[in-house]
């Protein structure tokens, strides 16, 4: 190489390394790594080849440099005071979010028959206290057959199923509390409707429709009549003198506010008697006077309603009346006989009669009605296959469909229901 041109090409090189040095370096701190020479324990640079490394030292900031090996740093780079460095605002770490999965934390079981928290919590391997504390339980003795219970899948998951647990009954309650505006369809009656065939139609409890309507004979409905068709489960009921929002809903056993929100009325609206109200969620129900006061119960017309056998060979796992609802919770009036059975067992017709339906009907899952003399009719429902279909006429005793658990079931039973001019009637007073 030509001696003359050789400090320039010295000097363009020199150039070039400080040109690159001030990029690279620049590019260092605007992304927040710290760069430094090769060098080796002892700060000499014996036996390492020269060069520069970068290094992420923005969380290496937060930490003690002696465990995060990293610093104190020496070298010529470039100076390590906070001046020097741009760091860019990090949003403040959080733990990571348990997504509440049941497969992950708990999962869901139901109350068999005879079945005690002790066993329960033997055979899950946690304390009886773990299972009541995840439950909100005041009572390891008050156990129900197809009772839900939330299951921790260890110890350590018993807060994040209590949590669980009462975010359930917030929305149950929740969704008791505030329900959309009633509307109100008129249905003209088709040939061939029956009022089961119309609540499946409009996903209803038939008791709404029974609620909503003067019906006395359930087995007649005239082609071409109007009834009345809600958007919601309830009953129509006319304000008596001196009632109240506050009376109805404790008569009734349901929320001040469901009443409010359902017929759009303010906090402050007056009922006068005469007006009529819906009630939502409630069915056909009567009062009668006691020592303590109004009792609400279901009508009993047992007058010629007599004789009538066992629909299936089982055990009765949930009677007549006021209970709590096994499966949405809160206060409920069961309007028949739940008769446990295992699956597949052969349900027969109470009594002698036409069957007016046979089908899917809502929560009733799939079921059988029939009607017999005298404006009676038998309902069976949560069937897991029906045998017989509408318009056939059946015997007493004769199969007419299988045990299961279809629609809103919490196990495997028969609901076996009575009704005489549109009302429920308790089975045990008229089964023999």
């Amino acid at each position: 190489m030509n001696i003359k041109k050789r400090p320039f090409f010295i000097m363009s090189i020199v150039i070039t390394a400080l040109l690159t040095y001030s990029c690279v370096s620049h590019a260092a701190k605007s992304s927040g790594a710290y760069w430094t020479s090769f060098e080796s324990e002892d700060g000499s640079d014996a036996g390492v080849s020269s060069g520069f490394i970068a290094i992420d030292a923005i969380d290496a900031r937060k930490e003690d440099p002696v465990k995060s090996g990293i610093g104190p740093f020496r070298g010529s780079g470039p100076s390590f005071e906070d001046s020097d460095v741009v760091f860019e605002e990090e949003p403040e770490e959080q733990a990571p979010e348990r997504h509440r999965d049941e497969s992950q934390f708990w999962k869901e079981i139901s109350v068999s028959a005879g079945e005690t928290l002790s066993a329960i919590s033997e055979k899950h391997g946690l304390t009886i206290k773990d299972i009541m504390t995840a439950n909100e339980l005041t009572d390891q003795h008050k156990l129900r057959e197809g009772q839900g219970l939330y299951i921790p899948l260890s110890r350590d998951f018993v807060l994040e199923t209590l949590s669980h647990v009462r975010e359930l009954k917030e929305e149950a309650i929740k969704k008791r509390k505030y329900t959309a505006p009633v509307k109100v369809t008129n249905y003209v009656i088709m040939n061939g409707d029956t009022l089961w065939k119309i609540a499946n139609a409009f996903d209803l409890d038939v008791n709404s429709l029974f609620g909503s309507n003067k019906i006395s004979e359930t087995d007649v409905l005239k082609v071409g009549s109007t009834i009345r068709v809600p958007n919601q489960d309830g009953v129509f009921a006319a304000v008596k003198s001196g009632q109240t929002v506050k009376s109805l809903a404790a008569e009734y056993g349901i929320f001040e506010e469901a009443i409010r929100s359902a017929n759009e009325l303010s906090a402050d609206a007056v009922l006068t008697k005469g007006r009529e109200i819906f009630l939502p969620g409630v069915k056909i129900m009567a009062f009668v006077e006691t020592q303590k006061g109004r009792k609400a119960v279901v009508k009993e017309k047992v007058g010629a309603v007599k004789g009538f056998g066992w629909p299936v060979v089982g055990k009765i796992s949930s009677s007549f009346g006021w209970r709590k609802d096994p499966v949405r919770g809160g206060r409920d009036f069961h309007t028949g006989l739940d008769i446990r059975a295992p699956r597949g067992r052969q349900v027969v017709a109470s009594s002698a009669g036409k069957v007016v339906h046979s089908g899917w009907m809502g929560g009733y899952g799939k079921t059988v009605v029939i009607q017999h003399p005298g404006g009676v009719t038998t309902l069976y429902g949560h069937c897991s296959k029906l045998l017989v279909k509408a318009g056939t006429n059946v015997r007493r005793g004769e199969r007419i469909a299988l045990v299961g658990s279809t629609g809103r079931s919490t196990g495997n039973h028969v609901h076996f229901e009575v009704r005489k001019g549109g009302s429920p009637t308790n089975p045990l007073k008229v089964l023999r």
